[in-house]
């Protein structure tokens, strides 16, 4: 019998504790089958990453920090002016995608650039309630298979539950919209209501607080007895609640604080 000596296997690009940046889904259906331009689809990752790096409530990017990306560079081959012709280019095609949007520099206080962010709901209704004008999307951003997954999202047919979020907890970051349409997929939009009502009861305003109410209530049901008069949610904010603890320890846990 004779023993083979494998090869070790290389490396994993993908080490132990490394960190993902959340790509759209649409990006990866039926907007992948319509881009056939490698430099706007490596430009619109590359963005959709440096915009996942920005701690800014509404992030964005500018041209000049695309091109003095040294990534940007060596996925792209060029320098020099051929470098920016190429950024623009690509750019211009995921702004006429839809993918980015392209805020006018007039709009920039710290830069003469225009600005670039993710085409979301979320970041639409932002720069709305800023007073930004921004373009209708076109039709073909939501691509085959997912228009009824963008219509079932829309942040506009939830502003109920935006509305009670802003007025008890505080200002909603896109990333914070983005949340509360995730929790819409999946809790009535009065259950979400009530969680919000429970963290503000509890003295604990945060969505990561309503989150947990809102995974207690999935996990372990709702009690909806009343005791000594006091309502459902007087008495959820006002016992310990070590379910909701223990997840939010785990939250800090993994660093989402």
């Amino acid at each position: 019998m004779t023993i083979e000596n494998k090869k070790p296997s290389p490396k994993s690009p993908f080490p132990r504790g490394v960190q993902f940046t959340p790509v759209p889904n649409p990006l990866l259906a039926g907007l992948l089958e319509e881009i056939d331009d490698i430099a706007e689809l490596k430009i619109t990752l590359r963005v959709i990453w440096a915009l996942h790096r920005k701690r800014s409530p509404l992030p964005y990017v500018t041209a000049q920090e695309v091109r003095e990306d040294r990534s940007v560079a060596a996925m792209l081959g060029v320098i020099g002016d051929d470098l920016g012709r190429a950024v623009d280019s690509s750019l211009k095609l995921a702004v006429s995608r839809g993918t980015l949007l392209e805020i006018p520099a007039t709009l920039a206080t710290d830069s003469d650039e225009k600005r670039y962010l993710l085409n979301t709901e979320p970041v639409r209704a932002a720069l709305v309630r800023k007073g930004v004008e921004i373009p209708e999307l076109p039709e073909r951003v939501a691509g085959p298979g997912v228009e009824t997954q963008q219509a079932e999202s829309r942040p506009e047919l939830h502003q109920g539950v935006f509305k009670v979020y802003e007025e008890n907890i505080g200002v909603m970051s896109p990333l914070i919209a983005e949340s509360i349409t995730a929790a819409l997929q999946e809790h009535p939009e009065a259950e979400v209501v009530d969680a919000i009502r429970v963290a503000v009861e509890a003295n604990a305003r945060s969505w990561k607080y309503v989150t947990a109410v809102l995974k207690r209530w999935a996990v372990e049901g709702r009690d909806r007895r009343e005791t000594d008069g006091k309502s459902e949610r007087h008495s959820e904010a006002n016992r310990s609640d070590e379910f909701i603890e223990r997840y939010l320890e785990r939250q800090r846990a993994r660093g989402n604080r």
